[in-house]
C-alpha cells in the first residue's frame, strides 16, 4: 500500500513538471521556427514537445525503479503477486477451517485418552489388590509347612545328639586318661622351653660381657661399638620374645588343666543341657549368623584388635535385640576357640582376650593381600532366652565378585501372565538362579534361616524396583529374556539385592 501511493504522488509531480516543461519548450521552439523533416514549425514543435514528455516520463519510472527493489518488484510481478494472493487466501481459508476441525478432534481424542488412563488404573489396582492377596496366602501356606518340616528335623537331630551324648559320656574316662599323658607330654615341652630361655639367657649375658670388652679395647671405634650395642639389643628382644612364648605356653596348660578338670563334668552336664534346649525358648541357634564386617589388615595388631571388639560391639546389640543377655564382659556375646590339639581331641579356649589376639593375628598375616578380610560372628552353639551368646569368628577374603556391569543370571519368562504370576516367577529367579550364581562366584551367604536379614535397611525401595521389573515384563505382553546384572561392584561381604542390580528385558521372537 506504501508503494502504490508513492508512485501515485510521484506520477502527480512528473505529469505536472512533464506538462509546464512541454509547453515552455513549445513556445521556445515556436519563436525559433525550427523544423524537423520538412515539417511546419508548429508540427515540429509538437512532435518534440511529445518526445520530451516520454523521455521525462521514461527518466522518472527508471529513476523509482533504480531507487527501490520494491517498486521495481510491483512494476514487473504485480499481476503475479495479485493472482498469488488470491490463491493463498483461499488456502488460508481452507486450512482455519482444517485446523478447526482438527482442533475438535483433539479435544475427542483426549477425553477418551483420559477415560482409558482412569480405566487401566483401575484395572492395575484390582490387579494388584488380587496379587497380594495371593502372594499372602502363599507366603502363609509356605511358612506352615516350613515350620511343620523344621519341627520333625529339630525333633530328629535332638534325639540323635541324646543318644551321641549318652555314648560320649561312656568314652568321657578314657578320653580323660587320654588327655592326662597330653598334659604330662606338654609338660616335658615345657620344661625343654624352659631350657632354651635359660640358654637364651646365657647367651645374651655372654654378649654382654664381649660387648664390655670391645668397648675397652676399642674404645676409639665407635662405629664397631655401635654394633655390637645393637646386636645387644637383638639378643635382649628375642630372650623376652621367648619369655613372651613361655608365658603364653604357660597360659595355654592352665587353660588345658581346666579343661581336662571340666571335661568329665560337660558331659554329664550335655544331658541336662538337652533337656533344658528342648524346654526353654531358642533364641539364636547354632550356625546363625549375627554380625559380619570387614577389617583392613593393613594396620597394626592394636588397630585390628579395635575393629575386632567394634564387630562384637554390633553383634552384642543385634544379639540383646533377639533376646539375649548381657555377660561378665558386659556384652550379650563371647568369643570362643577350638583349638586341635591331636587326632583324637581338642581344646575349647575360652579367654575371649587370648582368642580375639589369635584373630587378629590371622588377619594381620594377609597384609599382604590387596583386599579386606571379612569377619563373620557365627553363634558357637544354641543360645536360650537371657542367656550370653558364645560366638565364634569366621574369617574370609573380601574378594571382588561382580564387577560393575558383569552379567550375573537369566532367566525366561511369560509376560502374558498376571502381574501376581509374573511377580512370583521373579522372586523364585531371585532366590534360585541368582542366589546360585551369587554364592558360585564366591559371595559369603548370611548363615541366617530369616530371609529379610539380607532385605537391607530400605525394603520398601526394593518392593518399587522390583514392581518396576515387573511393569517391564508386562509392557512387552509376550515370552522374555530376563538378565540380570550388577550396576557396581560387589564383594564378598555382599549383600546382593535390588540396590545393586539392573534388569535387562527383552522380547524372545
Amino acid at each position: 500500500m506504501r508503494y502504490s501511493v508513492l508512485f501515485v504522488i510521484v506520477l502527480i509531480l512528473v505529469s505536472g513538471f512533464i506538462a509546464y516543461f512541454g509547453d515552455l519548450l513549445g513556445r521556445w521552439m515556436g519563436k525559433k521556427r525550427l523544423t524537423i523533416l520538412s515539417l511546419r514549425p508548429r508540427h515540429t514543435a509538437y512532435i518534440v514537445t511529445a518526445i520530451t514528455g516520454m523521455l521525462i516520463s521514461a527518466l522518472a519510472v527508471l529513476a523509482l525503479v533504480s531507487a527501490n527493489v520494491q517498486f521495481k518488484k510491483v512494476l514487473t510481478e504485480g499481476e503475479q503477486i495479485l493472482r498469488r494472493n488470491v490463491s493463498l487466501t483461499k488456502i488460508n481459508k481452507s486450512l482455519i477451517a482444517k485446523n478447526k476441525s482438527l482442533e475438535t478432534r483433539r479435544k475427542e481424542l483426549l477425553i477418551q485418552v483420559e477415560q482409558q488412563r482412569k480405566e487401566v488404573d483401575e484395572a492395575r489396582e484390582a490387579a494388584l489388590k488380587a496379587a497380594d492377596a495371593a502372594a499372602k496366602a502363599a507366603q502363609a501356606e509356605a511358612k506352615a509347612l516350613k515350620a511343620v518340616e523344621y519341627l520333625k528335623k529339630e525333633i530328629s537331630a535332638r534325639q540323635q545328639e541324646l543318644a551321641r551324648l549318652a555314648k560320649e559320656r561312656a568314652e568321657a574316662i578314657a578320653e580323660v586318661q587320654l588327655k592326662t599323658k597330653e598334659l604330662a607330654r606338654l609338660k616335658t615341652e615345657l620344661g625343654k622351653l624352659q631350657s632354651a630361655a635359660a640358654r637364651a639367657t646365657k647367651e645374651a649375658e655372654l654378649a654382654r660381657v664381649q660387648a664390655d670388652e670391645a668397648r675397652r679395647q676399642y674404645a676409639d671405634a665407635k662405629l664397631r661399638l655401635d654394633k655390637t650395642a645393637a646386636d645387644l639389643k637383638q639378643a635382649e628382644t628375642k630372650l623376652a620374645e621367648q619369655q613372651k612364648a613361655i608365658l603364653e605356653q604357660q597360659e595355654q596348660l592352665k587353660l588345658q588343666q581346666k579343661a581336662l578338670i571340666q571335661t568329665g563334668l560337660e558331659k554329664e552336664q550335655y544331658r541336662v543341657l538337652a533337656s533344658e534346649l528342648l524346654g526353654g525358648d531358642i533364641c539364636i541357634r547354632q550356625g546363625d549368623e549375627i554380625a559380619r564386617g570387614t577389617i583392613s589388615p593393613r594396620q597394626s595388631i592394636f588397630g585390628i584388635r579395635a575393629d575386632i571388639y567394634s564387630l562384637l560391639e554390633t553383634a552384642s546389640e543385634e544379639a540383646i535385640r533377639r533376646g539375649a543377655g548381657i555377660g561378665p564382659n558386659g556384652r550379650a556375646v563371647t568369643v570362643e576357640f577350638r583349638q586341635a590339639i591331636s587326632k583324637d581331641y581338642d581344646v575349647r579356649i575360652e579367654n575371649e582376650s587370648t582368642c580375639v589376639q589369635m584373630a587378629a593375628q590371622a588377619i594381620a598375616q594377609s597384609a599382604f593381600r590387596p583386599e579386606d578380610a571379612l569377619v563373620q560372628v557365627i553363634c558357637a552353639r544354641n543360645s536360650l532366652v537371657g542367656e550370653q551368646v558364645r560366638v565364634k569368628l569366621v574369617l574370609y577374603y573380601n574378594n571382588l565378585v561382580f564387577s560393575k556391569g558383569d552379567k550375573i543370571a537369566e532367566t525366561k519368562m511369560d509376560g502374558r501372565l498376571s502381574e501376581g504370576r509374573v511377580l512370583l516367577a521373579l522372586i523364585n529367579f531371585l532366590q534360585n538362579e541368582v542366589s546360585r550364581a551369587a554364592v558360585s562366584a564366591g559371595i559369603v551367604p548370611v548363615a541366617n534361616p530369616d530371609p529379610r536379614a539380607t532385605i537391607g535397611s530400605d525394603p520398601g525401595t526394593q518392593v518399587e524396583a522390583l514392581m518396576a521389573v515387573v511393569d517391564q515384563i508386562k509392557a512387552k505382553n509376550s515370552k522374555v529374556q530376563v538378565v540380570a546384572y550388577a550396576t557396581r561392584d560387589i564383594f564378598a561381604a555382599g549383600p546382593l539385592n535390588m540396590t545393586n542390580m539392573r534388569f535387562s528385558v527383552s522380547k524372545i521372537d
